[in-house]
């Protein structure tokens, strides 16, 4: 009688959390997100969409590798070789072309939700763990579609979190620290941002669980020598070609003196005038900053308080990530940063709402509503936004019409390999297939630009002897804070 009872309670237990009620969450994760990445990134015809954002910097940077230069040496950066090392490789197995870019995007928005949904699952049941991961999506990273260095850190640091929530063991601190290693061979803060948070975790542990301060901080020390050896080692080969003072300048010294970080606001993005065509925009980008500021601290404050209960431990860890990653962007802050540290935040929205509200038919109901809108009209909106189809050098693509005209003029009057420079952007090179003989990849009249790497480039301008310059009328004056990295509003002209 008894082992029928512990039956039965197994099989309620497992009818409760609703695991057998969803036999769909696979094909989900393994078909149908790849499915609308990919009708987001390639039109009929297996045409892909031609993207922009902080990705092409990257896209930039790994054509410059394949032909053979060193960052830091041969061009500026001063993010980690993560992101440009990652599209190298992509660039040597297939070529640089449009579709293989694309593909990159894809592929990482489904790695972040498969990861988002991992996680997810052990806070909540299955059906709110995919709605959250869902949420993001639609929501987040399909709204950007732009494989920046922040989304990679982003992957390394959830995993790394992801890792230790069943349990504190040597290993585990082994793998976590070593994840941490990586998320800064993309990100350099975030990296340490996830070190600190479970750091943070594990001393929350001692204080919550009365755990033995012997074991946390050898597990603390685990973390901490996997992190520092990952480093070490990500960086050997760069640090024995242009020495570690090189590396340490354009990694520490740099961003820390010359990228004004004062100068943009904690709310980015609210310059636009306030109309039906900028409202959905705006009152997104507001969603996620009062989310971000609110849900945090309330959730920790939670935790905090049932400190001596297991339930809360997980979202403690997912909480100290998420507010770090927020206090690390908080003093630099634009909306693609914002953006990128807010799958924590969504997730933990997903539970907050799966404890407060009990007829969950109703919320999963509304949250799928809300969800298949927004994943109609973006799908909606990429197909029919009045795009031209282009034959360019890396491969066909889909283009909106001022796009079309550069990109033609540009490929009439170039050929793939030649010397090209554009001052303020870099979306030209990889699509064209064109090369910067130049060390710096933007012009800007500020700090930003050493005048050592000014004269560097023009001396580098006159050996190569280029014929074209893509220059822009912003160049011409200071950036004004408020527009400067919007290129919708950029007007380029052509100067030979």
């Amino acid at each position: 009688m008894c082992c029928r009872e512990r039956v039965f309670t197994k099989m309620k237990s497992k009818s409760r959390d609703g695991r057998h009620k969803t036999p769909w969450v696979w094909p989900v994760l393994l078909v149908g997100i790849p499915l609308y990445l990919y009708v987001n990134l390639f039109a009929f015809r297996n045409i892909p969409f031609h993207l922009d954002g902080d990705q092409t910097f990257f896209w930039a940077y790994a054509l410059r590798m394949l032909h053979g230069d060193l960052i830091y040496r041969d061009f500026f950066q001063f993010t980690p070789p993560g992101t440009d090392l990652f599209f190298l490789a992509l660039f040597k197995l297939f070529g640089p072309r449009i579709w293989v870019m694309n593909s990159a995007v894809l592929l990482l928005g489904a790695a972040l939700c498969g990861i988002c949904f991992s996680i997810a699952k052990r806070l909540m049941d299955r059906d709110m763990a995919m709605l959250a991961t869902l949420f993001f999506l639609v929501f987040v990273y399909s709204r950007l579609l732009d494989a920046t260095h922040h989304w990679f850190s982003l992957l390394a640091l959830l995993c790394a979190v992801r890792v230790v929530m069943p349990e504190w063991t040597g290993l585990r601190s082994a793998i976590a620290g070593t994840l941490l290693g990586v998320a800064s061979f993309f990100t350099q803060t975030a990296g340490v941002a996830g070190l600190i948070a479970l750091l943070l975790s594990l001393a929350w542990e001692r204080l919550g669980a009365k755990k033995s301060w012997r074991g946390i901080i050898g597990y603390q020390l685990m973390l901490l020598a996997a992190f520092g050896l990952t480093v070490g080692a990500l960086d050997a080969y760069l640090i024995t070609k242009i020495g570690w003072r090189q590396l340490w300048y354009f990694l520490v010294v740099y961003p820390r003196h010359y990228v004004e970080f004062g100068r943009q606001n904690l709310f980015p993005g609210f310059h636009a005038a306030l109309t039906w065509r900028t409202l959905p925009d705006l009152t997104r980008r507001l969603f996620v900053y009062v989310l971000l500021l609110i849900l945090y601290p309330s959730v920790l404050w939670h935790c905090w308080r049932e400190r001596s209960q297991a339930a809360p431990r997980n979202v403690m860890q997912l909480s100290l990530l998420g507010l770090m990653l927020l206090l690390e962007v908080i003093t630099r802050t634009n909306w693609v940063r914002i953006y990128a540290v807010s799958a924590p935040a969504l997730i933990l929205l997903a539970w907050v709402i799966a404890r407060r509200f009990k007829p969950r038919r109703y919320v999963l109901a509304a949250g799928w509503a809300i969800v298949a809108c927004l994943a109609v009209v973006q799908t909606w909106s990429r197909h029919h936004d009045g795009r031209r189809m282009i034959e360019l050098p890396a491969g066909k693509t889909v283009l909106s019409t001022q796009k079309y005209e550069k990109f033609s003029w540009l490929m009439q009057h170039t050929k793939p390999g030649d010397f090209f420079y554009q001052a303020l952007w870099v979306n030209v090179y990889p699509p064209l297939e064109l090369r910067s003989p130049v060390f710096l990849d933007v012009l800007i009249s500020d700090e930003d630009t050493r005048p050592e790497f000014v004269a560097l480039s023009l001396r580098q301008l006159e050996r190569a002897q280029v014929k074209y310059i893509l220059w822009s009328p912003m160049l011409n004056g200071p950036l004004d804070p408020a527009v400067h990295g919007s290129t919708t509003s950029v007007r380029f002209a052509l100067t030979c």
